[in-house]
């Protein structure tokens, strides 16, 4: 059972896959009509921001071997924090008065892709549960094994 055991979980996640879709589909749908009836549209730029984050998590899981915490700085600070600030600003937004220092059209561009949320919420995990060396820790490990 050992030897089938990546082979169940990569299935699981794939139908796991299939499942979210469904979901956030329904959920964005639902969400659009009662914007609609309501006239707000508040609501869809705050369920496409958690729908979309949602995503990058659920896509950052198949990479994740060990579910230990081991924080990648560089990698939360550099990229993450970025990201998430940037794909916040819409939802929060249409809530408070707030504009953009710096912007235009690279901005609307980059922010309508859809895409920013989703490397947020992968990064987000990744740099949480970061399980690769870089090749100056392998380096450094290997000097350690070697001297002792």
């Amino acid at each position: 059972m050992k030897k089938w055991s990546p082979y169940l979980w990569k299935l699981i996640w794939v139908i796991g896959l299939f499942l979210c879709t469904i979901v956030s589909f329904d959920i964005k749908n639902e969400i659009k009509v009662m914007s609609a009836s309501t006239y707000s549209i508040v609501p869809v730029f705050w369920t496409n921001f958690i729908t979309l984050f949602l995503w990058g998590v659920y896509l950052s899981l198949i990479l994740i071997k060990k579910w230990t915490i081991n924080i990648n700085l560089p990698l939360l600070i550099c990229v993450f924090i970025p990201c998430f600030l940037f794909s916040i600003f819409v939802p929060v937004a249409t809530i408070l008065p707030l504009s953009l220092p710096i912007g235009g059209i690279w901005f609307n561009k980059a922010i309508s892709s859809y895409f920013i949320e989703i490397v947020a919420g992968f990064t987000f995990m990744l740099s949480l549960f970061n399980n690769l060396k870089s090749d100056n820790d392998k380096k450094v490990d290997d000097k350690i094994h070697n001297n002792s």
